[in-house]
């Protein structure tokens, strides 16, 4: 089930004013095939979306508390992502048709471009994506997080490797570098 919809009806080319609450249970839904663990709070979605001839311009702000883990020490690390929304969303009847191996050309300047079919816009695909792609590649709970505790080792060195526990195989070695030292 979607929750961020507008009606293309509801537009006009001055615009309108749309508030969505991006709930623990829709982050839950939306981001369990992700790292992300969980919202600390609900999240917020404010938009403005109005119409430019058949096209459609929403541009707005997210902020949302999540977490996610450490990737040196596993242990939780809260995100406070403070995001600004910009997509040009055109009819589904306008997009160009990609030939077989032809290159499709990718502006980074200009906006997001997508497309909707029918009578509305369902934004809980674009919404994921900013999300996900806003996530740091490796997040850290510090930057000086030592991660990982390795243990100690239970017996020192010398007792281990010590006369008394030295694998017989391992004898002709012993008695060359009890000759080695010697001179």
């Amino acid at each position: 089930m979607s929750n961020f919809i507008i009606q293309i009806q509801d537009l006009d080319e001055f615009g309108k004013d749309w508030s969505f609450s991006l709930t623990r249970d829709w982050l839950s839904v939306a981001l369990a095939d992700t790292g992300l663990r969980g919202a600390t709070e609900d999240g917020q979605l404010q938009l403005h979306a109005q119409l430019n001839g058949h096209d459609v311009l929403l541009q707005g702000h997210l902020d949302v508390g999540l977490l996610t883990e450490c990737a040196r020490c596993l242990g939780d690390v809260p995100l406070d992502l403070h995001l600004d929304i910009t997509s040009l969303l055109s009819p589904e009847h306008t997009r160009p048709a990609e030939a077989e191996g032809e290159e499709v050309e990718v502006s980074l300047d200009g906006p997001n471009r997508d497309y909707y079919a029918g009578s509305q816009i369902v934004l809980d695909a674009m919404v994921r994506e900013y999300l996900l792609l806003e996530l740091p590649m490796k997040p850290l709970c510090s930057e000086d997080c030592k991660g990982i505790a390795i243990p100690e080792r239970l017996q020192p060195p010398e007792e281990v490797f010590g006369s008394a526990t030295v694998d017989a195989r391992l004898a002709p070695l012993l008695k060359l570098k009890k000759e080695l030292s010697e001179e």
